[in-house]
């Protein structure tokens, strides 16, 4: 903000300098536009200060209050990174909504559900070594009878998901305070491509993987100690997120610290008692 006033006093002084010169110029040469350009200058000489101020307001509240966050000292904080779950903690995951959007009687949503959401291979698909074709022909192996539902339920499963309103805004705060950002989910390739327009915030985090990436799942500790190893992580200056109990505990078994994610305000205050603010 201080460089921006400083540019916009510049600007102004330059432009109004210029046009004193000016009219002092054709002053000096008898010009008929003396006069005029003189009118021109005093009224510059009003307009102009206003005018930039006024864009320097605007930018103030179009940035908000960004140039005040205060950023962690790398001495003097315990917490440096954050690690989310993506499920349930960064979008909401709504099984039910592509079929509810197809307008599927009850019994028919029940059906496609447990073939496909509910099923052991809803599960295994996020380990990432199912191709996409095999995943649907598990699913339509599991009621035959409901193909062509299951087809279309499975074509639009991008649909389930859907990004949190305060995501964007929450990762970008952290980033500026300083902290590091990773993300560790089960999550399965073709629900990614499908969901990838709800992810774009993504583009914020410093890392991290998806299940299907590495072949492995949550809780499995090789899960933790690939993400903690291959980006450098501390675990006693990290503090990671997730919507499942199991998945909070083998976290701190694994020397992070860790929160169970029940609701952004709930989080807020637990990152709160670590530190993280």
């Amino acid at each position: 903000m201080k460089n921006l006033k400083r540019l916009l006093a510049i600007i102004g002084i330059v432009l109004l300098a210029g046009m004193y010169v000016l009219t002092f110029i054709f002053a000096l040469i008898d010009s008929s536009k003396a006069g005029n350009l003189l009118m021109a200058s005093l009224f510059a000489t009003v307009f102009i200060p206003i005018l930039l101020y006024a864009i320097s307001l605007i930018y103030k509240w179009t940035r908000g209050r960004e140039d005040l966050i205060p950023q962690i000292s790398e001495e003097g904080s315990d917490i440096n990174t954050v690690i989310f779950d993506i499920g349930n903690v960064l979008v909401s995951y709504d099984p039910m909504k592509p079929m509810r959007e197809l307008k599927y009687d009850e019994a028919t949503a029940a059906a496609v559900a447990n073939a496909i959401f509910l099923s052991p291979q809803w599960a295994e698909a996020d380990r990432g070594v199912l191709t996409e074709e095999e995943l649907l022909q598990a699913f339509l192996k599991n009621d035959p009878a409901r193909e062509k539902e299951i087809r279309e339920t499975f074509s639009c499963m991008g649909k389930t998901i859907k990004e949190y309103s305060y995501t964007r805004g929450w990762l970008k705060y952290l980033k500026r305070r300083g902290y590091k950002i990773y993300i560790l989910s089960n999550f399965s390739e073709p629900l990614y491509r499908q969901a990838a327009n709800e992810m774009r915030f993504l583009d914020l985090v410093d890392g991290g993987y998806m299940s299907w990436q590495v072949h492995l799942l949550k809780p499995q500790p090789e899960f933790y100690q690939k993400l903690i190893q291959d980006f450098d992580i501390d675990p006693s200056r990290a503090v990671f997120l997730d919507d499942v109990l199991e998945n909070v505990a083998e976290a701190r078994a694994q020397g992070l610290h860790a929160v169970h994610f029940t609701g952004r305000k709930n989080a807020l205050q637990a990152l709160a008692e670590f530190g993280v603010k």
